[in-house]
């Protein structure tokens, strides 16, 4: 059962003592035209969703509705509304959504680079060679040893991972030893690796594309512009969190003026170290709200990107890897289109292949406005109606969200919950792939 009450005023309102609060309700206030949801899961339609409110799939009509975020009691939903998301943003009559779970925890953007070695003399044992870049690695093996005793011996050298990212594994199923590779660098670089001793195969097609452009930037270069309309590789996205990191980790040095590109460190927005800034604005966090922040909206560089035009693009690209087997050249763009809602029997319209890794607009729009910690969710309305459901978060700390957009050749755009800031990072590192769709 639902209530539809009219009011004169917000004190008729308010004055309303027997208004029940065990039902759906929907309050209107003549004299500000406002409409007041309260009571418990409120149901509405696209016109009236709003940021926080729960995306449900109702088996009854066979649509897409929301339930008000402020009424949600997911314990008393009835189980004719299936949740499939939370709003994140409106941009007019677009509805942002965003999944209730990543479609990966931990996924690389681009596929890690990789050779086999093989061909040891296992029996009697032997020595071989590595050369990586510009360091030779030798190693002599005992009589007797195995695969698995070639893989540790190749790890027990700490230089290999810590300065070239090269880890050893052994393969019973190729007879060799596996070496990958995720460095932020080129097969020019630390990845280019040769070895005497044992025969080293690459794959197929020799092709590392954790540095190489995917196609989806026609510079070398793509940027982010600021608030001051400075262009560069980072731009704060959760206020919180960015004031925090750059209180300390900004640039320590004096004489900036109002649209530099410069972050600096809190203790130099002083009036001896730099009395231009000091003059304009009353606190640190002015400075950097004002300043340093992410444009938006914009019309200008990487904001313009389409996050769904892009994972299509790339999402399906594959490749066979050093085993031969079929494999995503971009993983977490494959793992967004694979994330999908189904409903035994009927349509959703969120089936995978309808969502799509956000674009550096989309993940902006959707942690700019998260709090940090879960003391303070109650501030947050995305986050407050995933809480509810026992869904996975998005708080603006130590969080890492990919998007499906490029930065260079190595580089790639993220939400970073260490900085927060939408700025650039490696392809090969491995944050979450949180699926965005827009109704």
């Amino acid at each position: 059962m639902s209530q539809v009450n009219k009011y004169a005023d917000k004190a008729g309102y308010t004055a309303d003592k027997n208004r029940k609060d065990t039902q759906s309700a929907v309050s209107y206030i003549e004299d500000d035209g406002m409409l007041v949801y309260d009571g418990v899961n409120v149901v509405v339609d696209k016109p009236a969703a709003g940021v926080g409110d729960l995306a449900v799939f109702d088996k009854t009509t066979g649509t897409i509705r929301f339930v008000k975020g402020a009424t949600l009691l997911p314990a008393q939903l009835p189980p004719e509304l299936v949740p499939v998301a939370v709003v994140y943003a409106r941009q007019g009559e677009r509805v942002l959504i965003v999944s209730l779970r990543n479609a990966a925890s931990e996924v690389r953007w681009a596929y890690s680079y990789e050779v086999a070695l093989s061909d040891f003399n296992l029996a009697a044992g032997g020595e071989f060679t590595l050369n990586i870049y510009i360091r030779e690695f030798s190693f002599t093996y005992p009589a007797g040893s195995t695969l698995a005793d070639i893989a540790a011996l190749i790890n027990s050298k700490p230089e290999l991972k810590a300065t070239y990212s090269w880890v050893a594994s052994a393969s019973e199923e190729l007879s060799a030893v596996v070496m990958t590779c995720d460095a932020w660098t080129t097969i020019e670089g630390h990845k280019k690796i040769s070895a005497t001793g044992c025969t080293l195969t690459r794959r197929a097609v020799d092709v590392d594309y954790q540095s190489i452009l995917a196609g989806l930037i026609d510079t070398p270069e793509e940027y982010i512009r600021r608030k001051n309309g400075a262009d560069a590789d980072a731009a704060g996205g959760v206020l919180d969190q960015f004031a925090e990191y750059y209180s300390t980790h900004g640039k320590a040095v004096s004489g900036q003026k109002p649209g530099s590109s410069v972050i600096i460190q809190e203790s130099v927005f002083t009036e001896a170290y730099n009395p231009d800034l000091v003059a304009v604005y009353p606190t640190y966090k002015d400075y950097l709200f004002a300043e340093h922040m992410v444009q938006y909206p914009t019309a200008f560089g990487t904001m313009l990107q389409d996050g769904k035009i892009n994972t299509n693009l790339i999402g399906r690209l594959t490749f066979k890897d050093i085993y031969g087997k079929t494999q995503y050249r971009y993983p977490a763009a494959a793992a967004a289109l694979d994330f999908g809602i189904t409903v035994e029997g009927m349509t959703t319209g969120l089936e995978a292949g309808a969502w799509w890794l956000p674009s550096s607009e989309e993940v902006y729009l959707l942690m700019h406005d998260r709090v940090r910690f879960v003391a303070d969710v109650e501030k947050d309305p995305v986050n407050r109606t995933l809480l509810r459901l026992k869904a996975t978060m998005c708080y603006g700390y130590n969080y890492y969200v990919h998007t499906s957009c490029e930065q260079a050749l190595g580089s790639i755009f993220i939400y970073s919950g260490g900085s927060g800031t939408v700025g650039y990072t490696g392809k090969i590192y491995k944050f979450a792939a949180r699926p965005v769709c827009a109704l």
